[in-house]
């Protein structure tokens, strides 16, 4: 009786309970919703916001000099660690070939194979001695050869300017002498070539004389300069050790506020920059410089006058694309034609053939083709840099534009693939009404790849049926 008294007891019903405050928070959101209360908070929350913005703009453009003032000081205390991002950067390549080669050595030893850390630790003090002596070994070679060269010959050719001109001019009487009306009118051009460089060289060779009298007397400046490359050097060797650990923080603070798409659109970019401005810069300025020594080996034993001069501004000029080997090429042929018209022939004869010697395998081998700029841009970026900035315009103008340039061609490319057209360049060329061509060429590739994967789908298909 029992036991049918249990079987007859019914389970009791569970009963679902209700949140009462949930219940009470979703009517009440859904009457500020109908109330439109949220719809005006948000307008008052921009209208705040657009206020505060102007108010700070409006106080920004009235303490603006104090605002120029503040970030100049930012930079001059941030100045060792700008100095030790650029060295570091500059040095980076040399680094990471010693390390890349010297760990790849290390670690075919069975001793450090079992110890990958050791290697990689060696690798790295080993690459950090060899770059502190390259730029130590620069820093000394510029000191010691070229400063003394370059004063040498600014000293000398302002000394014996009047000397050189009064040659030049007998030069050129002995070459007229048979005709006097040829003679008169060349003289008249030929001194006020000589007026004008007298004018320049006298301008400029002072304030030469000068920077060499200031650092040579102003121990404070040159102590602050050193300062800055000391710790510069020491922060730069930090940076280049700590390079992957520092690479992966700032990767992981951008994935912490930027979307994963776009923050490896930015690293894509960002790459880029870097091989634009180390293949085109550094390239070019060790171009520059081999250029330089081969003059300095070709000048040297034919007697050339003014050999270091001459090397100098020849290397500089050269970093400039296009422009710079005529203007390193010009007023250098003046200056040694008021010295010697032979040699100033001979420096223009040995000059053009470094020129094309440089150009046709030289420049080719170390710079390439690391902008991917045709001609036009290329001149359109040093008329437009050079105007903007001068000459430092001139040198960064280049690999400046070319990211300019890789950028709105990206937004290009990725407009016109939204609406179904072609990007390759020569597809527009051809024919100018684009649009309708490339859309039906974009359908038909789509509906002849659909029907490629419908009919290899139905084969798969029947050779699963066939299959026993």
């Amino acid at each position: 009786m029992d036991e049918l008294k249990d079987n007859n007891i019914q389970d009791p019903i569970e009963i679902p309970i209700v949140n009462d405050d949930t219940t009470d928070k979703d009517s009440a959101k859904n009457v500020w919703h109908r109330l439109g209360v949220y719809k005006y908070a948000s307008i008052a929350v921009t209208a705040f916001l657009v206020i505060a913005a102007s108010i700070l703009f409006g106080y920004c453009v009235m303490n603006i000099g104090w605002i120029i003032g503040a970030c100049k000081r930012v930079i001059s205390a941030a100045s060792p660690i700008i100095c030790g991002l650029v060295i570091a950067y500059i040095l980076r390549p040399i680094y990471n070939q010693m390390e890349h080669w010297l760990e790849n050595k290390l670690l075919k030893r069975k001793k450090y194979q079992a110890k990958p850390e050791k290697a990689e630790n060696i690798a790295k003090a080993v690459s950090s001695i060899t770059v502190v002596l390259v730029l130590v070994l620069a820093i000394a070679g510029v000191v010691v050869i070229v400063i003394p060269e370059l004063y040498k010959s600014v000293v000398g050719l302002t000394t014996n300017l009047p000397e050189y001109i009064s040659n030049a001019k007998t030069w050129v009487h002995g070459v007229f002498k048979n005709n006097p009306k040829m003679d008169e009118s060349v003289m008249k051009y030929f001194e006020k070539l000589t007026d004008s460089t007298s004018d320049y060289i006298n301008e400029w060779v002072p304030q030469i004389s000068n920077i060499f009298d200031a650092v040579t007397n102003g121990l404070g400046n040159m102590m602050g300069v050193l300062y800055n490359i000391g710790i510069g050097l020491v922060l730069a060797i930090y940076i280049l050790n700590e390079k992957d650990e520092l690479t992966a923080q700032m990767r992981k603070i951008g994935y912490s506020v930027i979307r994963e798409k776009r923050i490896g659109r930015f690293h894509e970019e960002l790459k880029y920059a870097d091989k634009v401005f180390s293949g085109f810069v550094f390239a070019r300025f060790m171009d520059s410089i081999l250029l330089a020594s081969l003059y300095v080996l070709i000048g040297t034993p034919l007697g050339l006058p003014y050999v270091g001069m001459t090397s100098v501004v020849i290397g500089i000029t050269n970093m400039i694309p296009f422009f710079g080997m005529y203007i390193g090429l010009i007023p250098c042929f003046i200056i040694l034609f008021l010295v010697s018209p032979i040699d100033a022939v001979i420096f223009f004869v040995v000059d053009m053939v470094l020129m094309q010697v440089d150009a046709n395998f030289i420049s080719p081998k170390i710079i390439g083709s690391s902008t991917g700029l045709s001609g036009f841009w290329v001149l359109f970026a040093l008329i437009l840099f050079g105007g903007l900035w001068g000459f430092f315009g001139m040198l960064i103008g280049v690999p400046l534009f070319a990211i300019i340039y890789h950028q709105i061609r990206s937004f290009v490319d990725q407009r016109l693939k939204k609406k179904n057209m072609s990007t390759e360049l020569e597809e527009y060329i051809r024919d100018p009404v684009i649009k309708k061509r490339t859309r039906d060429k974009r359908l038909r590739k789509i509906k002849a790849d659909a029907k490629r994967f419908r009919f290899k789908k139905s084969k798969e298909k029947t050779e699963s049926i066939e299959k026993p």
